[in-house]
């Protein structure tokens, strides 16, 4: 799986873009196993105010309505919740590719670098890691990252750690 941000058919393009940050501005899309794929799905919310209310079975049914409906990506929102087992196995089954948010947000939802954020975000990533369906983890819920600024933690801290427990 790669996102692609350029024109990745052009070896000098690819040559010239390692350990680079940022895009071509060509547009955006999936590779997958070779294959370009453009991305067609939605955002998963929680299902319900009292999301315990909802059985696997009401996860299973909402992913097979999206696969049903022709889309090949779901993105956790990181406003919402991690979302039961069997929701990820469900998108495993169905071939459905998750984009996976952490739960943060910017302006007063930020992380701190403390030990229990830190045992919370590895015991998470862990939990999910096996799935094959995740494939992109992201460090919050649509922030602006500027390294050597505050937000900068959501690179430095929080997928540091996801990249420790999911290489």
């Amino acid at each position: 799986f790669a996102l692609v941000t350029g024109n990745d058919t052009d070896p000098a393009y690819v040559r010239n873009s390692i350990g680079k940050e940022g895009t071509d501005f060509v547009g955006m899309y999936y590779r997958v196993n070779g294959i370009p794929m453009w991305s067609r799905g939605a955002n998963m919310i929680p299902m319900d105010a009292l999301e315990g209310r909802l059985n696997a079975e009401a996860h299973v049914q909402v992913v097979k309505s999206a696969a049903l409906a022709k889309m090949n990506t779901l993105r956790v929102w990181g406003g919402g919740m991690f979302l039961p087992s069997s929701w990820y196995d469900a998108c495993d089954d169905y071939g459905i590719m998750v984009i996976q948010d952490q739960m943060y947000a910017q302006g007063g939802h930020d992380p701190k670098t403390t030990k229990t954020q830190e045992m919370e975000i590895r015991h998470n990533v862990r939990l999910l890691a096996h799935h094959p369906s995740i494939v992109i983890w992201d460090g919050c819920n649509e922030c602006l990252i500027v390294m050597d600024e505050p937000s900068s933690i959501y690179a430095t801290f929080v997928m540091r750690l996801v990249a420790e427990e999911d290489g």
